[in-house]
């Protein structure tokens, strides 16, 4: 078992890793749909990604302690946060105003 010092490490490498996948992801989103892009929607986007990977990862591992499950998640973390960015993308699409 790891150490809360360890622990402490893996968390932060994987809210940098989220916040990165989550501007790439967006990026790469904006750049398919031909919206716009900037610093502040990447911002918005990287945010976004940290808040959904650290809300994932609460709910997947209450899900895999109610049935017993001792494995590695991350890689599903990861696309949860990644899937919440290209989500917000299309539905910004969707519901935006014609002009």
């Amino acid at each position: 078992m790891i150490g809360t010092s360890g622990a402490t490490v893996l968390f932060l490498v994987n809210v940098v890793f989220a916040s990165v996948l989550g501007i790439g992801a967006g990026g790469l989103t904006c750049l398919v749909l031909r919206q716009r892009w900037g610093r502040k929607v990447g911002l918005i986007d990287a945010i976004l990604a940290v808040v959904v990977a650290v809300i994932a990862a609460y709910v997947v591992s209450a899900v895999d302690n109610a049935r017993g499950v001792w494995e590695s998640r991350v890689t599903l973390i990861l696309a949860i946060a990644a899937g919440s960015v290209v989500l917000r993308h299309l539905l910004r699409l969707a519901f935006r105003s014609p002009r």
